[in-house]
């Protein structure tokens, strides 16, 4: 047997090694892909939580929430800015998942939950208000999706059984 033979069924060996490794490397990837994604979907989870929060730990917030979605302008100074905060804080999360759906990341069906939860509160006149005067703080593709789900919803009645009107398309 010459040194060549010898050599070759050593790359031989080496590459019928190699395949059960790059399987194996490869359901790794898929595995961690895929803890990572629980774990991107678990957060959103929890930051849609915190900001839940902000209601249901200050009994003060609620009334002026209510009030916010039919006047922004009615609010008094303090209000306005908390009611702003507010929705800064959840337009900033519905920007972020919205690029997570953009890019693949984010499931259809939970992208469409969120979709829901901004056609119940968008189309508010408070909302709508706010929105006209900080869009510019949020990414473009955010901004034309959200500005046809306004126009494209004709009422919200999410708030109805709180003491508050439904939102109607009305100028804002």
């Amino acid at each position: 047997m010459n040194w060549e033979i010898i050599g070759s069924i050593g790359q031989l060996v080496a590459a019928v090694g190699l395949i059960p490794t790059l399987i194996y490397l490869a359901i790794q990837v898929r595995e961690q892909s895929k803890a990572n994604h629980h774990a991107s979907l678990d957060l959103l989870s929890t930051q849609w939580t915190e900001l839940l929060k902000t209601m249901s730990d200050n009994s003060d917030f609620g009334p002026i929430y209510l009030s916010g979605l039919q006047d922004f302008d009615a609010l008094d100074p303090p209000s306005r800015l908390r009611f702003g905060a507010y929705l800064l804080r959840i337009f900033r999360y519905w920007d972020g998942v919205y690029f997570h759906f953009l890019d693949g990341t984010l499931p259809a069906p939970y992208w469409h939950s969120i979709e829901r939860q901004i056609q119940d509160i968008a189309p508010h006149h408070g909302v709508r208000v706010w929105w006209q005067s900080r869009k510019h703080w949020f990414t473009d593709e955010f901004g034309r999706m959200l500005d046809a789900t306004i126009s494209e919803i004709k009422q919200s009645n999410a708030y109805t059984g709180y003491g508050s009107a439904p939102a109607d398309r009305g100028e804002s």
